[in-house]
């Protein structure tokens, strides 16, 4: 499974939160009563944590990010990346969605 099949329907996709449960609480990506995730949880949850790094780096290369850029990220300053793009007002899930499936991630 890839992040852009977990987020398959904008039902799947929360912003401001890492994930949520069916009544919209916040809960951690990993618990199994979660069924709304970001983009950054839809990675987290997919890929084991060694190839974080790298699905992030995707991403982050889909958003026009450069690879000098990018080198210089930390894994939590990807992290944040990410999750600023999931949770930028402007954000909708087919931009997320469309952006998950050209990262293939």
């Amino acid at each position: 499974m890839k992040a852009h099949e977990l987020l398959s329907s904008p039902e799947t996709w929360c912003q401001e939160a890492l994930a949520k449960d069916a009544r919209g609480d916040n809960v951690p990506p990993f618990n199994p009563k979660a069924v709304q995730w970001c983009a950054l949880a839809a990675v987290q949850k997919v890929y084991p944590s060694p190839q974080w790094d790298e699905a992030m780096n995707r991403v982050l290369r889909a958003l026009s990010v450069s690879e000098k850029g990018i080198k210089q990220l930390s894994r939590s300053d990807k992290a944040c990346c990410v999750m600023g793009w999931n949770d930028r007002r402007e954000s909708s899930y087919h931009e997320i969605r469309k952006i998950l499936l050209e990262a293939d991630v």
